[in-house]
């Protein structure tokens, strides 16, 4: 059995937070009902230039599988109307609509907790529902430019966001951990509650040590580029003979350890290598003298040597060389989504969680728009002829 099996979830989400957000909690066993607008649907369908099929990107697949699709025109009272009964019988809403919007179309917390008071709703915004910023959008791009992420990432050329939506999934898992929390609250006081997650705040949970350095010292921590957190030039990226190197020597043992594999045991007696704080004084000297060794060397001889003699380090590769390994496999990450119009299962990303939490490796179907809204609908109760009205009418799609 699946933590979540019998929660029902009605997701009002687009993009990527959102959906990340719903997904981690299908994949944890809710029921997802996935409310998209008739004919377009939830705009990441389109973003075909990364991979996919028309209205089936593999962008939207890789936070969408196992949810169910409802096509339901929210600009329509039939629509509306459809989505409050729904919202009566969940567990749980998401949205990530600017702040307002729901409450306008009659949906907000308020008027829905009115009528299912067990209701946990979850809002993403960029910036949150409250405070002087709440009306002001966001991308990731964005959160990452205003929370100071992109300044401490900066190189010569200046500021550079990370180049994958790190705050857009951030904020979509420290989304559904509230719901996890206020779901376990709900089981002790028989009441639901309203969850606020804003962008902002996930970007500033990201750098949280960069936060308090700031709050202690006055300043902003600068970005350090491809050197380690502590400062030394033995944690740092190094170009090899044929390839790159991750370096990650931070403890005297590791530091002797790893001259030792160099064949120059005899440096860490050298004054300006001794000890943590000579290093990083002589930060310069030291970086000098690895960047000629790295480059006598192939980025795999290396890796091999280095981690043989227990100094971490990594081989610098590609995304698709990790996924192509059996460690990957054997650690249960990697799930498979039917994807429609395609004849092969898509790979998505599992839970992260361990192999116990895979689900057996299945993740379900990708939702083609509004494929399950005639079952949805007939599970609410609603026959035949009724639904086939809303149809011709352009209330469902």
């Amino acid at each position: 059995m699946m933590p979540l099996s019998g929660i029902r979830v009605l997701d009002f989400t687009h993009a990527i937070a959102g959906p990340t957000a719903t997904m981690t909690l299908a994949q944890l066993g809710a029921e997802v009902i996935k409310i998209e607008p008739p004919q377009k649907g939830d705009d990441f369908r389109h973003y075909t230039e990364h991979a996919g099929l028309p209205g089936m990107s593999v962008p939207f697949a890789a936070v969408n599988a196992g949810k169910r699709s409802l096509a339901l025109n929210l600009k329509d009272a039939r629509g509306v109307a459809i989505a409050r009964d729904l919202a009566a019988q969940v567990d749980v809403v998401v949205e990530n609509f600017r702040p307002g919007v729901m409450a306008r179309l009659g949906l907000g917390f308020e008027a829905l907790s009115a009528l299912n008071p067990r209701l946990i709703w979850l809002s993403l915004s960029g910036f949150g529902q409250s405070g002087d910023l709440k009306d002001r959008g966001a991308y990731d791009h964005i959160a990452q430019a205003t929370s100071g992420m992109a300044m401490m990432n900066a190189t010569a050329d200046g500021p550079l966001k990370i180049g994958i939506p790190v705050v857009d999934s951030f904020t979509g898992y420290l989304g559904a951990m509230g719901v996890l929390a206020a779901l376990r609250r709900r089981d002790m006081t028989g009441t639901g509650e309203k969850l606020d997650v804003a962008m902002i705040d996930a970007a500033l949970k990201i750098m949280g040590a960069s936060a308090s350095v700031w709050d202690y010292t006055g300043a902003s921590p600068k970005g350090t580029g491809n050197r380690g957190f502590r400062l030394v030039a033995t944690s740092e990226y190094y170009a090899c003979a044929d390839g790159w190197i991750a370096l990650g020597a931070n403890h005297q043992h590791q530091i002797e350890a790893l001259f030792a594999a160099l064949g120059a045991g005899e440096m860490i007696h050298d004054p300006r290598f001794v000890d943590h704080r000579a290093r990083v004084e002589h930060y310069a000297a030291l970086k000098g003298w690895l960047t000629q060794e790295m480059l006598k060397y192939s980025a795999q001889e290396l890796d091999d040597r280095l981690t043989q003699a227990g100094v971490p380090a990594a081989r610098i590769g590609e995304i698709g060389d990790i996924l192509s390994t059996p460690h990957i496999a054997q650690r249960g990450l990697i799930s498979r989504a039917r994807l429609p119009g395609h004849d092969r299962p898509l790979a998505v990303l599992g839970l992260g969680m361990g192999p116990d939490f895979c689900a057996g490796g299945d993740a379900g179907a990708v939702p083609v728009l509004g494929a399950d809204g005639d079952a949805v609908l007939e599970q609410m109760g609603m026959d035949a002829a009724a639904i086939a009205i809303l149809r011709m009418e352009g209330v469902i799609g």
